[in-house]
C-alpha cells in the first residue's frame, strides 16, 4: 500500500566503514543523533572498542541503534557475510589505508584502497543500496595551487600523475574513475567528497599530525611548531562539518553531481596564528621558515557542495573554537 511504501523509505539503515576512524566516528555519532541506524565497522575493533564507545558516550548520543562489527572490505566473503546479515539502505565509506600505512605496506594498502574500494562499489549494484558516499581527497589536485595558475580549484580541474606525489592520491583518483565506471554502466548512486586539510581533535595515524596539534596543543598549554612558513596556505575544514558533508549527501533523494570539493576557508599560517591568538592570546605558535609549503593546492572552490545541500560549514574560528574545546574537555580542562 502507498502507506507502508511511505514508511518503507523511512527506515534508514546505514553501514558506515572505518567507523571507529577519526571521521567515522563522528560520522556514527551524527547518523545515532538523527535515530538513524548503523553498523559501524572497522579491521581491528578489539583495539578500538574501548575508546569509540566512550567518544559516543561523551557526545551523549544513545547506543541503542548501533552495532560494532569488524570488517576487512578486502575480503568478500565478509562482506558477503555482512550484506547478507542485514539490510542496508547506505554505505558511507570511511575505511581506507593512509600515506604512512600505504608507503610501509603498498600490497596491503593497495587491497584495501582499491579491492577494497571496488568491492564495495560492486555490493552498492549487488545489494541495491540507495546510495554510497565516501571521501576522496583534495590531495587528487596534486601538490601545488601553480598548476593552476595559483586560483581556487573547481571539481572539473585535473591534474595528471606527473603532478602526484602520493600512491595515496592516485589511488583516490582510480576510486573516483572506477565509481563513475560503475555509475555509467550500471545506473547506481554513488557520490564522494574531496576533503581539504580535516582538522579537529583525536586523529591519531596520519602524515598530517600537525592538523591535529595547531589547536590541540594551544588548549592544552603547550606550545606548537608547524613544518611550512608562515605564509603557507591551506583549505581547511572541520572534521564534524566533513562528515555532516557526507550525511547531507547520504540523505538528499537527488544529487546532481558525483564529485563535491569540501571547501570552507583559506588562510595563511599568519591568519592562522591569528585565529588561535584570539581564542588563546598566550598560546606559542612557530613555523619552520624553511620548511616547505605543504604539497596541497592552497584554495578550493566550493560552490557547488554549498549549492547542492542547505547545510553551511562553521567558519574556521568556529571550528578551531570547537576542536579547542574537545581537546580541553578530553583533557579535564574547562572549555574556552
Amino acid at each position: 500500500s502507498y502507506f507502508h511504501a511511505k514508511i518503507a523509505i523511512i527506515i534508514m539503515f546505514f553501514l558506515v566503514t572505518g567507523g571507529t576512524g577519526f571521521i567515522g566516528k563522528r560520522v556514527v555519532a551524527q547518523l545515532l543523533s538523527r535515530n538513524i541506524q548503523v553498523v559501524a565497522t572497522d579491521i581491528n575493533i578489539d583495539q578500538e572498542k574501548n575508546e569509540f564507545e566512550s567518544y559516543l558516550n561523551s557526545k551523549n548520543v544513545s547506543l541503542k541503534n548501533l552495532e560494532l562489527r569488524e570488517l576487512d572490505i578486502s575480503s568478500k566473503d565478509n562482506l558477503k557475510q555482512i550484506f547478507d546479515n542485514y539490510k542496508f539502505t547506505n554505505i558511507i565509506a570511511c575505511g581506507y589505508q593512509m600515506s604512512n600505512l600505504i608507503d610501509k605496506n603498498p600490497i596491503k594498502g593497495s587491497m584495501v584502497n582499491i579491492v577494497g574500494m571496488t568491492n564495495l562499489f560492486q555490493s552498492v549494484l549487488d545489494y541495491k543500496i540507495n546510495r554510497m558516499v565516501f571521501p576522496s581527497s583534495q590531495s587528487i589536485y596534486g601538490t601545488s595551487s601553480s598548476i593552476f595558475n595559483n586560483q581556487a580549484v573547481n571539481e572539473d580541474d585535473y591534474c595528471g600523475l606527473q603532478h602526484q606525489l602520493f600512491t595515496y592520491a592516485v589511488m583516490k583518483l582510480l576510486n573516483e574513475f572506477m565509481a563513475q565506471k560503475y555509475i555509467s554502466l550500471h545506473k547506481i548512486s554513488i557520490a564522494c567528497t574531496r576533503p581539504s586539510v580535516v582538522f579537529g581533535y583525536g586523529r591519531k595515524r596520519s602524515s598530517l599530525m600537525w592538523a591535529e596539534e595547531f589547536a590541540t596543543n594551544p588548549a592544552l598549554g603547550k606550545p606548537v611548531h608547524l613544518p611550512f612558513p608562515e605564509s603557507n596556505k591551506d583549505n581547511y575544514i572541520y572534521v564534524e562539518d566533513c562528515a555532516e558533508q557526507f550525511i547531507e549527501l547520504s540523505l538528499k533523494e537527488k544529487l546532481n553531481h558525483f564529485v563535491y570539493n569540501t571547501g570552507s576557508e583559506t588562510v595563511s599560517g599568519t591568519e592562522l596564528k591569528k585565529i588561535i591568538h584570539e581564542l588563546i592570546p598566550d598560546a606559542e605558535i612557530t613555523f619552520d621558515e624553511n620548511g616547505k609549503p605543504t604539497p596541497f593546492i592552497d584554495d578550493q572552490n566550493d560552490e557547488r557542495i554549498r549549492k547542492e545541500l542547505s547545510f553551511v560549514p562553521k567558519s574556521l574560528k568556529e571550528g578551531i573554537r570547537a576542536h579547542i574545546n574537545e581537546a580541553r574537555i578530553a583533557n579535564d580542562l574547562n572549555p574556552i
